[in-house]
């Protein structure tokens, strides 16, 4: 793993990842929105897949999820560019099972340049977690790569003094079990050597990847909802 210090980075720029929360009635958040490390998963020259994440609880009122905002760092090396990620959520319950993918959905990491941009991706369906349940929110690149000149740095840790909750892994190009998570760590471990022979590096800090969850409709206003389409519908109708 490599991690690529920053000092373009501006007051704005970390303001600007506050602001991103006011948009859902939740923002599930474990980074303390100060930026350390644009960071890669991969050892060498060679490319690897890389796969972060963050656990958090579902809370009442909230645990509907329907979005989630990832901090893009860099994607491009001038000459070629990863054009998709995949996001996929997953429950964690019984520790002798693992966490279960509950929700993939396929994306373009988009990142700006000189900055660090906190992407919003809408979930396509959302996905219902039982309050008190906890689940974890996970973004895969495949074929990353770690060094220069051809080095990209997709994923951005904070400057926390503790990694609980936040994960990372890797594997061989295009390989990644996204149901397979045994040897995942948490940043403050080191990954399995890749063969690179150099010392495990071990990042620290949390990734910055939030989600967002909203109440669950009641019955009562989604009933309500339906009238009022019908009510519109017979209306349009009359006016024909």
């Amino acid at each position: 793993m490599r991690g690529l210090t920053t000092k373009l980075l501006t007051t704005a720029t970390i303001l600007q990842l506050a602001a991103f929360g006011a948009k859902a009635q939740h923002t599930y958040q474990i980074d303390n929105n100060t930026i350390n490390y644009l960071a890669n998963a991969s050892d060498g020259t060679e490319p690897l897949d890389n796969w972060f994440g963050n656990e958090f609880t579902a809370i009442s009122g909230a645990n509907l999820l329907n979005g989630v905002d990832f901090a893009v760092g860099t994607v491009s090396n001038g000459t070629t560019r990863i054009t998709s990620a995949t996001l996929a959520i997953y429950t964690v319950g019984d520790p002798a099972i693992g966490a279960t993918r509950v929700y993939t959905q396929t994306f373009t990491p988009v990142a700006v340049a000189g900055a660090v941009n906190l992407q919003h991706i809408n979930l396509t369906t959302p996905v219902l977690v039982p309050v008190g349940d906890v689940f974890l929110v996970s973004v895969l690149m495949n074929n990353v790569i770690g060094l220069g000149p051809n080095d990209v740095y997709p994923f951005v840790l904070d400057t926390s003094t503790t990694s609980t909750g936040s994960f990372w892994d890797r594997s061989a190009p295009n390989t990644f079990n996204l149901d397979n998570l045994d040897a995942a760590r948490l940043l403050s471990y080191g990954l399995a050597p890749d063969g690179s022979g150099a010392p495990p590096f071990i990042p620290g800090g949390r990734l910055i990847l939030r989600a967002d969850g909203i109440a669950v409709p009641e019955p009562t206003t989604l009933a309500l909802a339906g009238l009022g389409a019908a009510a519109l519908l017979m209306f349009r109708r009359r006016n024909a």
